[in-house]
């Protein structure tokens, strides 16, 4: 009698991009043909993505050199496609009917503490966030350049919540930002809420830069209906429950100028908590900090912005 695979392992393993062609293939098969494993498949990879891997912004970026092993995205290339598209087959036999008329949109910004800064210098503390307006993660430090301008400056992978075994592939800073004033302002959901957070990164030459090949930045938005306790406590799977997630990466190479980024998720109508995160990703898969080198984030922007919800028909 054949043994079963250990499904779970072999995904992590091959988010991590170390399966082999025939364990590639094998589980290609599987997430076809069985449900649970392709539920499996697909929560491993949205928490794999949303701390930092960008699995599914792979698809998009120039092929691999010769002699590269294939990103472990191209191996199951048709079966996300497959799984992407089954997403919108059930509007496939209704029709939809917008307004022509462009909506006029209102841009606010909404207050990150200290989004640039400029208050304050020294160590980030090294912890999960639990209050709001307080930046907290991964190793990091708030430092002032020789122009005065001051600026995060990562410094090294960790483990955030410091459980046994968890990865520490990235370095992550985060802010917890209060929804419950926004979700005032927009009573019986007449109009449509989006928030966008931008970024602005940076990355000098450093004396580890050769260990780092494939390192990216990114900010995230994840919206939670939660308390941050619990988002805390069952951080990293608590990503699951995301009411929704907005996500962007970037590849910055030695001594690349600033770079600015954003990332944008509608506003839901339940969600009372944004959690949002810079980050820099070794792209290494480890449980041992690594050090990042020279990469730095300033200019922490969040933007909410309203839109008149549009009439819609629907038609058979």
């Amino acid at each position: 009698m054949t043994e079963s695979p250990d499904w779970q392992s072999l995904i992590q393993k091959h988010l991590d991009g170390q399966t082999t062609e025939k364990e590639a293939s094998k589980l290609s098969k599987e997430i076809e043909t069985d449900a649970k494993v392709r539920l499996e498949y697909l929560k491993a990879a949205r928490i794999h993505g949303a701390l930092g891997e960008e699995i599914f912004t792979l698809a998009v970026e120039p092929a691999p050199a010769p002699m590269v092993r294939p990103s472990p995205l191209n191996r199951l290339k048709p079966l996300a496609a497959a799984v992407v598209a089954g997403a919108f087959v059930g509007l496939l036999g209704v029709g939809v009917v917008w307004a022509m008329q462009s909506p006029k949109s209102e841009a606010t910004a909404i207050s990150v503490a200290n989004g640039n800064f400029e208050k304050s210098l020294g160590p980030i503390p090294q912890e999960f966030p639990l209050q709001f307006g307080k930046w907290a993660g991964d190793p990091s430090e708030v430092i002032e350049q020789a122009n005065g301008n001051r600026v995060l400056r990562f410094l090294e992978t960790a483990n955030v919540t410091g459980k046994p075994g968890g990865r520490a592939t990235a370095c992550n800073v985060f802010q917890l930002i209060d929804l419950t004033s926004i979700q005032k302002q927009n009573p019986d959901n007449q109009s449509q809420l989006s928030l966008t957070l931008s970024t602005t990164f940076h990355r000098v030459a450093a004396a580890n830069d050769a260990d780092l090949p494939r390192v990216s930045a990114s900010c995230t938005i994840h919206l939670y209906q939660a308390d941050p306790e619990f988002i805390k406590e069952n951080w990293p799977m608590v990503i699951n429950d995301a009411l929704a997630i907005g996500k962007k990466g970037i590849r910055l190479k030695p001594g690349d100028g600033p770079k600015t980024i954003s990332a944008s998720c509608l506003l839901e109508p339940e969600a009372n908590i944004a959690l949002i995160s810079i980050n820099v990703n070794s792209r290494i898969p480890t449980t041992t900090p690594i050090k990042v080198g020279g990469h730095y984030a300033d200019n922490v922007q969040l933007t909410l912005t309203k839109r008149p919800r549009l009439p819609v028909r629907t038609t058979q």
